[in-house]
């Protein structure tokens, strides 16, 4: 992928009362019941001291470390900003000599503050956020976004008696479209498809389609003749393969149908998506590019009097609206089995 682009994981969010009040909330008398038809409003005034105090992390003893933050910019209900992770690195000193005259080394850790971008879109009726899918959180914009919700939810409860909800933006994906996307638009390459079918005995017979490969027929004849309740079919491939991955690949584009069709699995391991499985809700990535960032940090204006950002989020908030949220998906689609 071009160096000059990342991917931002898409989130919704929305707000809602508290369901338990704070001590802090209690004692000055706040009820987010007022809050809330102006939620946005307070949520955008956690920013305007251009940080977030309270930011930090908990470890898995309980110990919190404050993360550096900063607003690096803002135009109207959109604004970038930029959230530090902690990480100690390990590095070995030389610190002389042993008797013997052999160098001597002991271990130092050094502490490494490396960010990450997070896009947040406060408009009316919009209430997106964008985290970047950076090194500095492990690629895993879902670790950012659950330290960020419950640090916004500790201070909204505080000052507001509000809570919020993020969650991130999921949509079943045809099969062929989402291998495409991530071979041509992502730059990332296959490692290996495996196609598992049941035994067609002991499957509901009126969910079985018709077969018409000599090879596939083959294939399930086998797993029949072995009374198998189901099969694996496995391939693996190098990035120079994908050209073959493809529909113009009939036998393929058959077994995908059978597996679709029945409920079967199709499992697609990718270089960097990992793992793909047929029917999944997948999440909503959408690329940037440094230039867009650039230009929204110096008020640059495109030709119809908005910022390349704006353009991108009104871009991503219309290719989204009929997507739902994480916590809408079911866990599995499609189960035709027995």
């Amino acid at each position: 992928m071009d160096k000059t682009k990342s991917l931002y994981a898409i989130y919704k969010y929305d707000f809602h009362k508290a369901i338990e009040r704070t001590i802090q909330a209690e004692a000055d008398g706040i009820d987010g019941a007022k809050y809330v038809k102006k939620a946005q409003t307070c949520f955008a005034s956690l920013f305007d001291q251009n940080t977030i105090d309270n930011l930090s992390k908990v470890n898995r003893k309980g110990e919190a470390t404050r993360l550096p933050n900063d607003v690096m910019a803002k135009s109207g209900d959109i604004f970038i900003w930029r959230v530090n992770n902690s990480q100690m690195k390990e590095w070995w000193r030389r610190s002389g000599k042993d008797s013997k005259g052999i160098d001597k080394y002991e271990m130092q850790e050094i502490e490494s503050n490396p960010y990450c971008n997070v896009l947040i879109d406060n408009r009316p009726g919009v209430c997106l956020i964008a985290i970047e899918k950076s090194k500095a959180w492990s690629s895993k914009p879902d670790i950012l976004r659950d330290m960020l919700l419950d640090n916004f939810n500790t201070i909204l409860a505080d000052k507001f008696d509000l809570e919020m909800r993020i969650e991130a933006r999921m949509n079943p994906k045809d099969i062929w479209d989402f291998v495409h996307e991530r071979l041509y638009e992502h730059g990332d390459y296959i490692r290996k498809v495996s196609f598992v079918f049941q035994n067609p005995k002991k499957i509901n017979k009126t969910n079985a389609m018709e077969v018409k490969s000599s090879r596939l027929k083959s294939m399930l004849r086998t797993v029949e003749i072995s009374d198998a309740l189901k099969g694996f079919f496995t391939m693996e491939f190098d990035k120079y393969s994908n050209g073959k991955i493809s529909q113009e690949n009939k036998d393929m584009a058959e077994m995908v149908r059978l597996c679709g069709e029945n409920g079967y699995d199709i499992i697609i391991t990718f270089k960097e998506f990992k793992t793909y499985r047929i029917n999944d809700y997948v999440r909503a990535y959408y690329p940037m590019t440094l230039d867009v960032l650039q230009g929204f940090s110096i008020g640059a204006l495109a030709t119809d009097g908005k910022t390349k950002l704006e353009s991108w989020f009104d871009l991503v908030d219309e290719q989204t609206k009929d997507y739902v949220n994480e916590s809408e998906v079911p866990k599995r689609r499609n189960k035709t089995r027995k």
